[in-house]
C-alpha cells in the first residue's frame, strides 16, 4: 500500500520533480481534554482555500525556500530523525496563501506534505497514515487535519486511546454547492507552540455531560444534516457545538471566542442568516457555511461594510472532498 498515488504533472515540460497541493482544515472543536476513555477527539472539515503548493525541484543539496522555509526545515529534520535517511538533494518551496497559526491547520498540512514528498523521493515506505504522521510529529491532539490530508470531506475522530492513533468514526462528502466564508483578522495569530501547550495545562477537564452533548450533535444532527444536504440543520449543530466547545476554553482565552472581534463576527454572520458559524481551532479565523456562492458573496459584501481590508481578510472557499493532490514528473514516483 502506498499513500497518495501520484498523477503526472500537468505541465510535461515543468522543471519540477513533484508538486503537492493541500487545502485548509476547519476544526469545530475538541470533544474533551482528558478522559479515561479517550483524550481530545473532534470534528471538522476540509476546504479548498486558502491552499498551499509544495514544490520539489532539482538542487545540488537539500534547500528550503520561501516564507515557510524555517518550518520546512524543521519538518525535514523530524523526518530525518524518524526515518534515519539522508535528506534528498532537492529544493522544497511553497506557493499559496495559507497562513500559519490562524486556525486553518497550516502546520499539519505542510508537515504531511513534506513527509510525503521526502518519503517518496527516497522511496521510504509509507504503508498507512500513522506511519506518515510519525515521520513529522503531528496529531499530538487532533487527527482531523491528518485524515483530511488524505481524504478531504467532513470528518469525526474519536480521540487518542492508550497512545493509539485516533480512529476515524465518520467521513462524508460536503455538498459541492456549499461555500465557506472565512474572516481572518489581519496580523493576529492564534495560540500555538509553548503558549498552546501552557493553555492546555491550565484547562479543566471537559464535563462528561458536555462531551456527551457534543457527540449527540455530531452523530444526531451534523451527520444526518450533511447526508441530507440540509444546511440549516447541519449549521445549527455546528454553531451549538462551537458554543459548547468554546466555553470550555473560556478560562484561557477570556470567553467563548478568541477575542471580542471574533465574537462580533459570529454575531454578524448569524444575524445575516448563516446558521453554521464558528471559530476554527484557536482562531482568529471565523467561518460561515453558506448554501451557495450567491449567499457567500452577499455575506462578504455585508462584512466589507463593517471591516476594511486592513482589518480583515475575507475569502470564499469550496469544500475539499478529495484531500491532497500529488503530481509527479513520472507516474512511477
Amino acid at each position: 500500500m502506498s499513500l497518495l498515488k501520484p498523477s503526472p504533472l500537468a505541465d510535461a515540460y515543468s522543471p519540477l520533480l513533484a508538486k503537492l497541493t493541500v487545502g485548509s482544515r476547519l476544526h469545530f472543536g475538541l470533544l474533551n481534554f482528558d478522559s479515561d476513555d479517550a483524550s481530545f477527539g473532534g470534528v471538522g472539515m476540509m476546504i479548498q482555500r486558502p491552499g498551499l503548493e509544495v514544490h520539489a525541484s532539482f538542487s545540488p543539496k537539500f534547500i528550503a525556500n520561501g516564507p515557510l522555509a524555517s518550518r520546512i526545515e524543521a519538518f525535514a529534520q523530524l523526518w530525518q530523525q524518524a526515518t534515519l535517511k539522508k535528506l534528498p538533494t532537492v529544493r522544497l518551496s511553497t506557493r499559496g496563501e495559507l497562513r500559519d497559526h490562524v486556525g486553518l491547520g497550516c502546520g499539519t498540512q505542510l508537515g504531511l506534505a513534506i513527509g510525503t514528498l521526502l518519503s517518496k523521493l527516497t522511496q521510504h515506505p509509507l504503508p498507512d497514515l500513522p506511519s506518515l504522521v510519525d515521520t513529522v510529529g503531528r496529531a499530538k491532539r487532533s487527527a482531523i487535519g491528518c485524515y483530511g490530508f488524505l481524504q478531504g470531506g467532513f470528518l469525526f475522530e474519536t480521540g487518542h486511546q492508550q497512545e493509539e492513533f485516533p480512529d476515524l468514526a465518520y467521513r462524508g462528502d460536503v455538498p459541492e454547492s456549499w461555500r465557506i466564508v472565512l474572516a481572518t483578522q489581519q496580523k493576529i495569530h492564534g495560540r500555538h507552540g509553548h503558549d498552546e501547550e501552557e493553555s492546555f495545562r491550565q484547562l479543566d477537564p471537559v464535563p462528561p455531560p458536555t462531551t456527551s452533548r457534543l457527540r449527540q450533535l455530531i452523530e444526531g444532527e451534523m451527520t444526518p444534516g450533511l447526508e441530507a444536504a440540509e444546511i440549516d440543520r447541519f449549521g445549527e449543530a455546528v454553531y451549538e457545538y462551537g458554543c459548547l466547545a468554546g466555553d470550555c476554553y473560556g478560562s484561557v482565552q477570556g470567553g467563548r471566542y478568541a477575542n471580542p472581534t471574533c465574537t462580533e463576527l459570529v454575531q454578524r454572520m448569524r444575524a445575516f442568516g448563516i446558521a453554521g458559524v464558528g471559530q476554527s481551532s484557536w482562531g482568529p479565523t471565523i467561518f460561515g457555511i453558506c448554501e451557495d456562492i450567491d449567499q457567500a458573496q452577499a455575506l462578504c459584501t455585508h462584512l466589507h461594510e463593517r471591516y476594511s481590508e486592513h482589518e480583515m481578510h475575507l475569502e470564499i472557499s469550496e469544500p475539499n472532498n478529495h484531500g491532497a493532490q500529488l503530481e509527479w514528473a513520472s507516474t512511477d514516483g
